[in-house]
């Protein structure tokens, strides 16, 4: 396992390092049980992220899983993607706040123009909580300069021509 580049001035409110009221999520590269690459994180739904009470708010739980989705189309994919949305959400069951909990993100299919990716997240004991599937493209220099987003130098690198 490796933790993964995070440089201190991401914005982003899921894994941003510095974010004063994010989630702050911290990746590591590792291998599943069967051999397979994937990105981890761990978390822990605290007091302030519920939704109904003790339970992790449905909307930042989303938000771990695509997060978890994010990461592993950066590190899988081997360069910058762009998320062409949620093929679909399924929260088996809400965490609890207090507990520590695990997502991870594995490439479920792959051409050169496209990643499949499946993010699942489960008590540390191995309860399934949810499982979030997505589709990626790769980012393109001349369409994110078209729309105009300010891209730290640090993702401007990644993007293909």
């Amino acid at each position: 396992m490796s933790e993964l580049e995070n440089p201190l001035e991401n914005p982003c409110f899921g894994c941003g390092p510095r974010h004063a009221r994010g989630l702050r999520l911290k990746f590591e590269e590792t291998t599943s049980p069967d051999g397979t690459p994937e990105v981890r994180t761990r978390f822990v739904p605290q007091p302030d992220e519920i939704g109904w009470p003790t339970l992790f708010h449905h909307g930042l739980h989303f938000m771990v899983l695509y997060e978890a989705s994010y990461w592993t189309a950066l590190t899988l994919g081997r360069k910058l993607w762009i998320s062409q949305g949620p093929s679909s959400y399924n929260a088996l069951r809400l965490p609890r706040v207090g507990v520590a909990h695990v997502a991870r993100g594995r490439i479920v299919a792959t051409t050169p123009t496209r990643l499949e990716i499946r993010a699942e997240s489960e008590t540390e004991s191995g309860k399934p909580c949810g499982v979030l599937a997505s589709s990626w493209v790769p980012a393109g220099r001349e369409v994110v300069e078209r729309a105009g987003i300010p891209l730290p130098d640090y993702l401007r690198s990644e993007l293909s021509p």
